[in-house]
C-alpha cells in the first residue's frame, strides 16, 4: 500500500498533532529570539493559539517543551545537510562541505540557523548521537589528513570546529547574503588548514 492509499489517521489524531506542533512551533520561535529563558506557559500557549490547559497533554515543562524544540531542530539541520553533502565523498571534502554549507545555513533555514547559534553546544554532549556523528566525520578526516588522531589532538580539534562553526552561525544571522557566503567560504579554508597534513615538516 502506498503512502496515498494508507488511511489518514483519526481526526482527535490529527488535532493533536496539529497542537504539539504548534507548541513546538512557539517554542522554536522564542529560542530563535533568546526569549525562552523568561517566556512563561500562558505567553508560550497564547503564541501557538492553543488553550492553556492544552500543554500538560503533550509536556510536562516548558523546559521539556524547550528541550524538544531544540532536538527538532538540531535534526532537521542534520537532515538539511545530508542532503546537500554525498556519502562518498572523501572524509576531508565531506566535512568541508558540511562546514561551508553550515556557514550558509541562515540564508536557507533562518530559523533553524538561529536555534542551533544559541543551542549548538548540544552537540557537544557525549552520549547525544548527533554529536558522535559529527565527531567521527572530525576523526576521519584528522585521519586522512595525515595527523595520528591522539585524544588531546581530537578534542581541540572537535573543540575548534565547534566554536567556529558556533561563531560563524551567530555572526551570518547579522549578515548580508553576500557576507554569509564570504563567511562560508572563510570558514571552509580554516577547517583545511586545521585538519591538512604540515607541509615540508613543519609543525602544525
Amino acid at each position: 500500500m502506498s503512502s496515498a492509499d494508507a488511511p489518514r489517521p483519526p481526526r482527535q489524531d490529527r488535532r493533536k498533532e496539529r497542537t504539539r506542533a504548534a507548541l513546538i512551533g512557539a517554542a522554536q520561535r522564542l529560542v530563535s529570539e533568546g526569549e525562552d529563558g523568561h517566556a512563561s506557559i500562558q505567553a508560550i500557549t497564547e503564541l501557538a493559539d492553543v488553550g492553556f490547559g492544552s500543554f500538560y497533554n503533550y509536556f510536562s515543562s516548558k523546559e521539556e517543551l524547550f528541550d524538544a524544540a531544540t532536538s527538532l531542530a538540531v535534526d532537521d539541520y542534520l537532515s538539511w545537510l545530508d542532503e546537500r553533502t554525498p556519502d562518498d565523498a572523501d572524509p576531508i571534502n565531506r566535512l568541508i562541505e558540511s562546514v561551508r554549507h553550515t556557514g550558509r545555513l541562515a540564508l536557507e533555514r533562518p530559523l533553524v540557523a538561529a536555534i542551533l547559534a544559541r543551542r549548538l553546544p548540544l552537540l557537544e554532549q557525549a552520549d547525544d548521537p548527533r554529536g558522535q556523528r559529527i565527531r567521527a566525520d572530525v576523526r576521519a578526516a584528522i585521519i586522512v589528513g595525515g595527523s595520528a588522531p591522539e585524544t588531546l589532538e581530537f578534542e581541540i580539534l572537535v573543540t575548534a570546529a565547534f566554536g567556529a562553526i558556533m561563531a560563524v552561525l551567530r555572526r551570518t544571522i547579522s549578515l548580508s547574503p553576500t557576507e554569509t557566503s564570504d563567511a562560508a567560504e572563510v570558514l571552509a579554508q580554516a577547517v583545511v588548514r586545521l585538519v591538512s597534513p604540515p607541509s615540508n615538516g613543519s609543525a602544525r
